[in-house]
């Protein structure tokens, strides 16, 4: 099977780059990638602490420790290219991170010196308010947000990329018709109108969009696989959606 090619959005926080840090790999590039990894997974693990009926501000301790840990790249130390998906060896090892803390009885020195994400951590707390625990176990939760911050990232990347084109006023209108669902919704009569383009100019707008989007989502999830190929990247979303399922 072919493997995916890289590039786009976050094009360095693919395995093959974490796991030469270990081997005296590239410093700078390796920090690189793992602060976009950071990015994308920092919600989702303090999600998983909160879930797990840790208070605010010691979900954000650990958290920050545990990502500032990764950042130090000690933990990639140990990390075997095999264990595949980067969103699982993360929670595998937050979750004996969390163990740790527990034992030691008392929260971790706040920040560990770093700058707290409070950003951050206000909206995965706002999340936490329109999403209470309910039958979904913190794991499930915790795929769940996994999935959300890949699309939010595919959603930025691609909002990036049509303002850069000078079609940010075009994509923020059509935005919402990136989900499916949302296909005939509205009156595309009078969005064409005040766009100025024609009823098939905004179909095919949208055409492009949905394509694009979907070509970023590969790219990202290619970017978190150790040796991505079109069937372990297609699995990686169908894993995805699934975890988007209430």
């Amino acid at each position: 099977m072919k493997s995916v090619t890289q590039h786009g959005a976050f094009p360095m926080t693919r395995w093959s780059v974490v796991i030469a840090l270990r081997e005296g790999g590239d410093l700078a590039q390796g920090r690189m990638a793992l602060a976009e990894l950071c990015k994308i997974y920092w919600r989702p693990l303090y999600s998983y602490a909160r879930y797990q009926a840790i208070p605010p501000a010691d979900a954000e301790d650990l958290t920050q420790s545990f990502l500032g840990f990764a950042l130090e790249k000690e933990l990639f130390n140990a990390a075997d290219a095999g264990l595949g998906r980067m969103r699982n060896y993360l929670l595998t090892s937050f979750g004996r991170h969390i163990k740790h803390w527990q034992r030691q009885n008392h929260a971790l020195k706040r920040g560990g010196g770093r700058e707290v994400l409070s950003l951050e951590a206000s909206m995965a707390e706002d999340e936490i308010a329109i999403h209470p625990v309910d039958h979904r176990t913190p794991e499930a939760n915790y795929q769940r947000q996994c999935a959300m911050r890949v699309i939010e990232a595919a959603v930025e990347q691609l909002a990036k990329e049509q303002e850069e084109a000078g079609k940010g006023a075009i994509f923020q209108a059509l935005r919402p018709r990136l989900d499916p669902s949302q296909a005939v919704s509205g009156n595309d009569a009078e969005l064409a109108k005040s766009l100025g383009l024609t009823h098939d100019s905004v179909r095919q707008a949208v055409s492009r969009l949905r394509r694009r989007f979907r070509e970023i989502m590969k790219e990202i999830v290619a970017s978190t696989l150790s040796s991505p190929t079109e069937e372990s990247v297609n699995e990686e979303l169908a894993a995805l959606r699934n975890a988007l399922v209430d």
